[in-house]
């Protein structure tokens, strides 16, 4: 079956990356960068390599269209030293499709999502490696970070930046690959870019290995990743394996008729009962889930501040101190009481003037040295917490505030995916109640149904999906087989009930399936087979 993967990276200069390696590595080609002056040679990987292209927007140079040119312009555009010259998508793509239907899923996704947008993208896709999975065709996409015009690149495009873009582009590579597998393998299962837990399916995810990773566990070295993947596969698998015995028990149940006749509004209102109580968990969890209070870690600059505070203080006293020092020496300037002093005794007032100009600035010299001294403490405590043993010691700081972090959003996680989950079961009870309801409406008093099933309150999610498929299995029959007007006047009537509102039958309604179907007694019965299951 196909599977959805798609990621987004940066290609960021601070991690030590080079756009132009990067580009020469995934299309197997040698690419100077004019940068760090250094030919990145990898034609030696060309035979792994299906097909290279780079498609831009109309008003692009035809000087971008080389792809040496088009990514040493776009290092040359960005100078700053953690600059991201370039993004990288990574898409899997159907093995299902031959390769030239790859080539055009690819270039249509290009086109109509990235192009469209104004980026220009480099893209290769890539046949699966010797070593690996044979069905590991895959895409690597390079697009750019500026806006470009007739005169090359311009500014950087904040809205390419934004989450929401990375979740437009994750819905529309599913829609256009499932347009493609609709049209050339109708028979494969459609992709979505939704969770598990979205889409209601009662399976855990693993996580994505990466090839450094894979290539370990190729090698035989067991990894946490690679551990962590095992376990949630045997979880699943004992998950299917429960799954798969609880359905062959109900059908075996049906199979040897052990199945009851029983009065349709004792089935209603058990079905609603049991449905009211998934209702009551789902709030519950709904409630758990809002209850959880995300802390918010100390962020690294209040830790610093925090550090540095006392230098800080220290050379802010310093500057005041030094301040007021000038201050005095100024107002010990010339002034009338000094110059009469002069007039009396010039002798006397020129040692005394002296002397207080001597202290004065003495106590200015003294100032300022402390201002150096102390502003010398502060940067010396700034760069301390700028160095590797400053930023563990912050990090050691932080760390009980991120695993609490860590925590509630894992909780939250967890309940976002069971109420996703639990959502689906409801809706599932819904139709299935709807179903019981306009069997009765169309004259169907009873309803057969097995006599060993658990009941839905208090089951499991996975549990209840099984008590109302099969509680309703009858009725799915009965309304399927009635008249389409009679059907859809009992939906409509139906619906206009409220919960726990008898369902009459409608006037004139007899059942329009074989009456051996609903016998009208209890006690195990025989009947036509009932549809797959």
């Amino acid at each position: 079956m196909a599977i959805f993967s798609l990621r987004v990276q940066l290609l960021s200069r601070s991690d030590g990356r080079s756009v132009i390696a990067a580009a020469a590595y995934r299309s197997g080609s040698l690419l100077a960068d004019n940068r760090l002056g250094q030919d990145f040679d990898f034609t030696g990987k060309r035979a792994g390599i299906a097909h290279t292209a780079i498609l831009a927007p109309e008003n692009t140079p035809d000087g971008l269209l080389d792809r040496e040119a088009l990514w040493n312009a776009a290092e040359k555009a960005d100078i700053r030293r953690d600059s991201v010259p370039a993004r990288e998508i990574l898409v899997a793509l159907p093995h299902e499709l031959t390769d030239d239907q790859r080539r055009d899923l690819v270039e249509d996704f290009v086109r109509e999502s990235l192009v469209k947008r104004g980026m220009i993208a480099d893209l290769a896709i890539h046949w699966p490696g010797g070593e690996g999975d044979e069905r590991n065709h895959h895409a690597h996409i390079l697009v750019t970070t500026r806006d470009v015009g007739p005169g090359g690149f311009g500014q950087k495009n904040r809205d390419w930046v934004k989450p929401e873009l990375v979740t437009d582009i994750r819905r529309e590579w599913a829609e256009v690959a499932n347009r493609r597998l609709e049209r050339h393998a109708p028979h494969v299962q459609k992709i979505s870019e939704k969770t598990l837990a979205a889409q209601g399916i009662e399976r855990a995810p693993t996580q994505h290995q990466g090839p450094e990773v894979t290539a370990m566990e190729r090698r035989g070295d067991r990894t946490d990743r690679g551990e962590n993947n095992r376990d949630i596969r045997a979880e699943n698998s004992g998950r299917e394996r429960e799954a798969r015995r609880l359905d062959k028990a109900v059908v075996d149940a049906f199979d040897a008729k052990a199945w009851s006749s029983r009065p349709a509004d004792a089935v209603i209102e058990e079905m609603e009962a049991g449905r009211a109580s998934l209702r009551r968990q789902r709030d519950a969890w709904r409630k758990a889930r809002d209850d959880i209070e995300l802390p918010r870690p100390i962020s690294v600059r209040k830790l610093e501040a925090d550090l540095t505070r006392t230098e800080a203080a220290a050379s802010k006293r310093a500057q005041v101190r030094e301040e007021e020092v000038r201050r005095r020496a100024r107002a010990n300037g010339v002034s009338l009481k000094t110059i009469a002093f002069w007039h009396a005794n010039p002798a006397q007032a020129a040692m005394q003037q002296l002397r207080g100009w001597n202290a004065d600035l003495d106590r200015v010299l003294k100032a300022r040295a402390e201002v150096e001294r102390t502003r010398r403490d502060l940067e010396r405590r700034r760069a301390w917490t700028k160095s590797e043993e400053g930023r563990a010691h912050i990090q050691n700081l932080r760390q009980p505030d991120l695993d609490a972090t860590k925590a509630a959003q894992t909780q939250r996680r967890t309940l976002d995916r069971k109420l996703a989950r639990m959502d689906k079961r409801i809706e599932e009870a819904d139709a299935s109640v709807l179903d019981v309801k306009v069997a009765k409406r169309l004259g169907h008093d009873h309803l057969r149904v097995p006599t060993n099933i658990p009941n839905a309150a208090g089951e499991g999610t996975a549990n209840a999906r099984r008590y109302f498929r099969f509680m309703s299995a009858e009725a799915r029959v009965a309304v399927r087989a009635a008249p389409a007007p009679e059907r859809e006047a009992a939906i409509r009537f139906v619906k206009t009930l409220v919960p726990g509102a008898p369902v009459p039958a409608a006037p004139g309604a007899s059942p329009s399936i074989n009456p051996t179907l609903n016998p009208g007694r209890s006690g195990p019965v025989s009947g036509p087979d009932l549809p797959d299951l």
